[in-house]
């Protein structure tokens, strides 16, 4: 049975196993230097949508997240902010999924050298059935786990391959468009963080890092600006207890 744990030890204002529903950049003022173990994440992705200059920082219906700015220089500035964040409050590692697309593939190679100082590694998620791309473009068929942190990254199994593949979500919500497939959290938070560490998700979405921690005995702080996803997310986490 999963139970609530709190360190006072850890978290001077907070709660573990609980998702706050505040902007991530919030709830990062509430964290102390070196104050979780691990830091998991996925950040919108900076998508544009059907041809207009909505993007995922600048709030359309679709958007998972809504910050002020539609200019896409800033979304480097935005990534950074987060980088930034996550490796003050984490004593080990921040993993950091991201899609290059066509609208962030600057920033996202950009953001690579720049923190390559702090980079120890980089993964890869293959899916094995992505949706095609139209006409003759190039599907876009996997995504970027950038590790940073303070190397080496050690794996607690053997011969641990740095891709991992999974089908897409077939079971996509419908409340929620870009959910990690459950697979992959499980895969990253098994292989590379231990039992009882404690792990912040600044980007919540619809909980899957949470259930991750359930199922593997980790402890979690979970930061969601959306409401419904932040409800979503504990419904989930109410069918796994």
């Amino acid at each position: 049975m999963w139970k609530l744990f709190i360190y006072k030890t850890y978290i001077k204002h907070m709660e573990i196993n609980k998702i706050y529903n505040i902007d991530c950049f919030d709830g990062f003022k509430l964290l102390d230097d070196n104050s979780v173990d691990h830091v998991f994440t996925s950040p919108p992705y900076n998508r544009k949508h059907r041809g207009t200059s909505k993007d995922q920082l600048n709030g359309s219906k679709s958007d998972k997240y809504k910050y002020s700015t539609d200019n896409i220089d800033d979304y480097f500035g935005f990534l950074c902010n987060v980088i930034d964040e996550s490796l003050r409050v984490s004593k080990g590692f921040l993993f950091l999924n991201i899609m290059k697309n066509y609208y962030n593939k600057e920033d996202v190679f950009k953001l690579i050298g720049h923190y390559s100082d702090k980079i120890v590694d980089i993964h890869i998620h293959v899916k094995s059935n992505p949706l095609p791309a139209s006409g003759k473009s190039v599907t876009n068929a996997f995504e970027f786990f950038i590790i940073l942190g303070k190397g080496p990254l050690k794996s607690n199994t053997t011969y641990t391959k740095n891709v991992i593949t999974t089908a897409v979500n077939s079971k996509m919500p419908k409340d929620h468009k870009a959910v990690m497939h459950q697979d992959v959290s499980d895969w990253f938070i098994e292989k590379f963080t231990k039992e009882g560490n404690l792990i912040l998700d600044p980007f919540m979405g619809y909980g899957t890092t949470a259930i991750t921690c359930i199922k593997k005995k980790r402890d979690f702080i979970g930061f969601e600006l959306q409401k419904e996803y932040v409800e979503l997310s504990l419904e989930r986490i109410k069918k796994e207890k």
